[in-house]
């Protein structure tokens, strides 16, 4: 028992980013009409995307610690948060298809891969939370809410998807939600690289909040200048 234990724990990260490409699958096929996707192309499609997110946080995580090389095992959800869009955006162009429509529905698919990221951390003993005041064991629990947070979005973005209420503002809302959940936190989870009670992280969250608020109200008058 314990050598399986250990071994769940040593492939967490594996088993999580198996779970999340079999999620987007299934999510991807639910609207594989919408996408005008062959079902060959979804498990592709579902394969790169898991392969990019990883990509993604390392190599963000990988600058932000300025480049060294003691840190190539390290990741930043802001990554993700950041640069995935960069391939939505790519891949609807390159493709041909409404980029409303690839946002809303790949959000779902990042949202998901980056819980499962936090959920690998938990795991691992990674991203921790500050000592709880007078106590020297308990700590905040910053890791489980973001999950939680994760958990709600999906629950919530995933229905406005499915009934196509929503016309590319989900990705953008996810943003400044993160960011504002992001920045509170953090004040309460550990860093190295730091100044005083600010995190670098504070100031990625203040950008994705920006970034977010910006291209949020920037799609809604469009998309009502649109309707009219």
């Amino acid at each position: 028992m314990p050598v399986t234990i250990s071994w769940l724990q040593d492939n967490a990260l594996y088993l999580l980013l198996a779970l999340g490409t079999i999620f987007n699958i299934f999510w991807l096929f639910r609207f594989q009409d919408r996408l005008k996707m062959k079902w060959w192309a979804i498990l592709i499609i579902s394969v790169l995307h898991t392969v990019y997110g990883v990509l993604t946080v390392k190599v963000f995580a990988f600058a932000e610690a300025g480049f060294d090389s003691s840190s190539l095992g390290n990741m930043s959800i802001f990554g993700g948060v950041f640069l995935m869009p960069l391939a939505y955006f790519l891949g609807a162009k390159l493709f041909k298809r409404k980029p409303s429509e690839v946002f809303d529905i790949f959000t779902i698919c990042m949202m998901f891969t980056l819980m499962c990221a936090r959920i690998n951390c938990i795991i691992s003993g990674c991203c921790k939370g500050c000592l709880i005041f007078g106590s020297e064991t308990a700590r905040w629990p910053t890791r489980e809410l973001e999950v939680v947070f994760y958990i709600v979005l999906l629950i919530i973005f995933g229905r406005r998807v499915k009934r196509n209420e929503s016309r590319g503002e989900l990705y953008p809302a996810y943003m400044f939600l993160y960011g504002i959940f992001r920045f509170i936190t953090e004040f309460f989870r550990v860093s190295e690289r730091s100044a005083g009670i600010f995190h670098l992280s504070h100031l990625w969250a203040l950008i994705s909040f920006g970034l977010g608020v910006s291209l949020y109200y920037e799609l809604k008058s469009k998309n009502k200048k649109t309707r009219r």
